[in-house]
């Protein structure tokens, strides 16, 4: 489906993701990214930042903490939106669980370089869902 970007491990002015099984990470998928971010810099002052990893990724910032992402849907079937990331131990695991209780996974567990592992599901209601597992420092 996409390959997202969540929150890299914490250090200095970024976002820290709280326990496992909480959400930690906010990202729109657009389908015009610079007209989404003149809109939510101008909306809530945030600031952008260009993600250092490689890909095509803006990071919105707010007091200089990293807050949420930015980019390019991947699927134009697939009108724009935002999709939240719960922090979990085992993305493998998670999405196994998911899976065996309804749910259909739209991106199986990824690894993201220097960020950690996602996958993406919809639960039995239809309602999209992403987890992460940070990389290890």
């Amino acid at each position: 489906m996409s390959t997202n970007v969540a929150p890299e491990a914490p250090t200095g002015s970024q976002q820290a993701c709280p326990e496992s099984g909480e959400f930690c990470w906010n990202e729109l998928l657009a389908s015009d990214t610079g007209a989404a971010a003149k809109f939510y810099t101008q909306l809530f002052g945030w600031r952008t930042e260009a993600f250092q990893g490689g890909m095509n990724y803006t990071l919105f910032k707010q007091n200089g903490d990293r807050i949420a992402g930015l980019m390019e849907r991947p699927d134009k079937q697939v009108p724009p939106h935002w999709l939240s990331y719960v922090e979990v131990e085992s993305v493998e695991a998670s999405a196994k669980r998911a899976g065996d209780l309804g749910a259909r996974i739209m991106m199986p567990p990824t690894d993201i370089p220097t960020v950690g592992k996602i996958a993406v599901f919809q639960d039995p209601q239809g309602a999209a869902l992403a987890i992460f597992q940070p990389t290890k420092k």
